[in-house]
């Protein structure tokens, strides 16, 4: 079977209702599911170069997710900084979760790390994923330059969103279980 040329929406966005499984806490957060392109997995292999053996050989499902917020992202001031940390807090910990699941069935699975775009488990590579512009990519979200960065703009929430983004190597039901498995 040749690769495709183009990404593929395997799940278009689901909302679903998470726990922390650190805190406790529920937060409402949107995924969906996709087969990158050639050329996307050509570029994983800048982020994730362990396993280059895995990308020539299988694809990789890549999951942006996105948290919803209260406050702008956008601004600034000492409250929008408290729900980004907690908002980085309630993906990397349920993203944790999701990857050691998939692990547990003897998959390959990472996050990368929203404010650095670099591996949480895998050793990191001359790239960094950003997030956002993976958004822009396979959702055809918006974005809006602020600054010296970019801003998703998400088309229920806008900028009041918070995203971050999960791979593997699992097949397309194993993922759906797994997450169904973590509401």
């Amino acid at each position: 079977m040749s690769k495709p040329t183009r990404s593929q929406t395997l799940i278009s966005p689901t909302l679903i209702t998470v726990k922390n499984p650190q805190t406790g806490n529920d937060f409402i957060l949107e995924y969906s599911i996709h087969a990158g392109s050639k050329r996307f997995n050509q570029e994983l292999k800048n982020i994730f170069p362990d396993i280059k053996d895995i990308l020539e050989k299988e694809k990789c499902l890549v999951i942006p997710i996105f948290l919803k917020c209260e406050n702008d992202m956008v601004g600034i001031g000492s409250e929008i900084d408290k729900e980004k940390d907690l908002k980085l807090n309630d993906f990397v910990e349920w993203g944790k979760l999701i990857c050691q699941k998939l692990k547990d069935r003897e998959y390959w699975a990472d996050l990368t790390d929203p404010a650095s775009g670099y591996p949480i488990f895998s050793n990191r590579g001359p790239s960094m994923y950003p997030d956002v512009n993976g958004a822009e990519q396979l959702l055809k979200y918006s974005i809006q330059n602020v600054g010296c960065c970019n801003i998703l703009l998400h088309p229920k929430w806008g900028s009041k969103v918070y995203p971050g983004t999960l791979f593997s190597n699992a097949n397309l039901d194993e993922i759906k279980q797994v997450i169904n498995e973590s509401k």
